[in-house]
This record gives structure tokens, sequence and C-alpha cells, in this order.
């Protein structure tokens, strides 16, 4: 080194010092990309003044409770990307709560307390693809929010998920991003222990009738063929069987409906005519009765004298046959004849 000019010296001093001097700067720049309190008992997420460089917040085994205060000091992250707050006291998340961070991609929520989202939780979050709820108390999830996003990996095992086809409507486009988990259902009761996609899937519509164009020949035609449009419903459920209609139903009792409504309408405008008729007819019955029981009490009070009366009959035509015999005895003078003088 001393048969070394000292202008050289200097010169690889120089060097060597500015390489050391940008190593520390990438290190350090690094260092600020990921921020790592774990493990710390925190029970408020800290603020930081170089938040500008930090894209992944490390917060696992903490005491958080993401309230307003936490909500703010998310808000001075403003590049950052993934969020980690596993294993720590979240029990449900507001509104637009994480609308402050909206360059998030991965949002880890695992081993909490959540019971409840709000329809809105993840709102503004446009660029979200991963998304951890495992091992929490969910029984239903803001279905309307994750449709709008481009989740890849979703993690849903260990909550007590109610499996009802009203809340697992919109479950099927995720089963990709699950990965294959288990998901168990626990509610209803004839749905606890099933796989939750499974249930999904028993929920989804049945696929529409579809409708085949068939080439028929007709029997007694000249032509060589025809076309035909003969639509044909093949309606099936997953296991391939034929799923039956509920057309006849649906037809028996609109007949019953019109039969029974019809009814009524005859029976209203009817009615009263025909109430009508029966009691004219039973007035006249009972006039009826009342003069046949006036003539046998009448036959019975003359009954007495019915011997009188013809004896009394029987004489008088025995006085008038005596009473012609002595008119012909007697003399008839015809006024015709002249009487002789």
């Amino acid at each position: 080194m001393e048969g070394c000019p000292k202008p050289v010296l200097l010169l690889l001093m120089v060097v060597t010092m500015n390489i050391l001097g940008s190593n520390a700067e990438v290190v350090e720049e690094n260092t600020l990309q990921v921020k790592n309190l774990t493990n710390k008992l925190l029970t408020a997420i800290p603020g930081s003044d170089n938040s500008s460089s930090v894209t992944t917040l490390l917060l696992e085994g903490n005491l958080i409770t993401l309230n307003e205060a936490d909500r703010r000091a998310l808000a001075s992250y403003t590049a950052l990307e993934e969020l980690r707050l596993d294993a720590n006291l979240v029990s449900s998340i507001p509104a637009q709560y994480f609308s402050v961070t909206p360059l998030l991609r991965v949002l880890s929520l695992s081993r909490n307390n959540i019971s409840s989202m709000d329809p809105d939780a993840l709102s503004n979050l446009d660029v979200l693809t991963e998304l951890d709820l495992s091992h929490n108390l969910l029984t239903s999830l803001p279905t309307r929010q994750l449709q709008q996003k481009n989740i890849e990996v979703l993690s849903l095992q260990d909550n007590p998920w109610n499996c009802s086809c009203p809340l697992l409507s919109s479950f099927g486009k995720f089963k990709a991003a699950g990965g294959g988990q288990h998901v168990a259902c626990a509610s209803p009761e004839k749905q606890a222990g099933r796989d939750l996609w499974e249930a999904a899937n028993m929920c989804l519509p049945s696929a529409p009738p579809i409708f085949t164009t068939t080439l028929t020949k007709p029997l007694n035609s000249q032509q060589p063929g025809g076309l035909s449009s003969t639509p044909t419903a093949k309606q099936s459920n997953k296991d391939g069987k034929p799923v039956l209609g509920h057309t006849w139903k649906f037809t028996a009792c609109v007949a019953a409906l019109a039969l029974c409504t019809s009814m009524i309408i005859v029976c209203g405008v009817k009615g009263p005519s025909w109430y009508k008729l029966f009691y004219n007819y039973r007035h006249r019955r009972l006039h009826q009765e009342e003069d046949e029981q006036g003539v046998s009490t009448v036959f019975s009070e003359k009954g007495r004298y019915m011997n009188h009366q013809t004896f009394n009959f029987t004489q008088e035509n025995g006085q008038l046959e005596e009473e012609e015999e002595e008119e012909e005895d007697e003399y008839f003078e015809d006024p015709y004849i002249k009487r002789e003088d």
C-alpha cells in the first residue's frame, strides 16, 4: 500500500463508501416495506411517520379490536397492500372500515371473535384478492360485496355457517377461491356437518328447459321429409334423474278455485229466489193441510144427521109420487080445446 499513490487510495475509499451507503439505503428501504409488530400485546394500531414506505403490516397476536382510532391509524399507511390481524380481539367489522386502505390486496382476520360483518365492510377494496376469515364465529357472509371483487383465495373454515338456501344462493361462485378446503355447516339441523360448497350447489336454481329441433318424415305425404320443430323440455337434477313438473298441480288448483268461485256466485245470485220458492211452497202446503183438517171436521159434525136427511129425502119422494098420481086423476083441461056449449 505504501507504493500506491495517495490519489488512488482516496479514490478507492470514496468508491467503497458509496457502495456501502447505497446498500444500507436498500436495506433500510426493504425494512420499511414490512412492518412487523407481531406479539407485542398492542391494544391499538400504531401510526408511523414513514408510513408511505410500508406495504405490509403484521399485527398478529395482539389485543386490537378495530375501533375508530385504529381506523385513523390505518389511514396513515397510504401504500399498504397486506394487512394481517390474526389472533386479536376483533368481534365485528363496521361499514367501510377498510376503505382508508384502497390498495389492500391481502386481508387476514383469522382466529378472532368476528360474529358479524356489515354488508359494506369490504367496500372500496377493489383490488382485494385474498381474504382469510377462518376460525371465527361467522354464520353468514356479505356476498354482495364479494361478488364485485376478484377474490382468488378465500378461507372460511371453522365458522358456524348457516347453510339455509337464502344465505347460500350466491356462494357457489367462490368455490374455486376456497381451494378445496372443507367448510362445514352448523345450521339448520338437517344441513349440520355437510360441506358448505355442496350445500351451495344444492341451492342453485335448476336449469331452464332445452328446446330441440328434430327432423321428422311424414307418413302420408309425397314430400321426402319435413322439418317440424318439437319443443322437448329436458330438465334434470344433479343426479341426472328427470324432475317432474308441477304444472298439473297448478292447473288443478286453478280449476278448483274457478269451480268454488262459480258456485259462490250462483248461490249469491239465485239464493234469494230459491229461498222465496221454498217459502211459497211451504206456505201452500200449510194451507192445504189446514183445508183438509177443516173438511174432515165438517164431515164428522154432519155425520149424525145423515140418516135423518136420508129419511126426509125418501119421505119427500113418496109425497111427490102421491101428488103426481092425484094430479093425473084430476081433469086436465086443455086450453086449446074449445068448450062445447
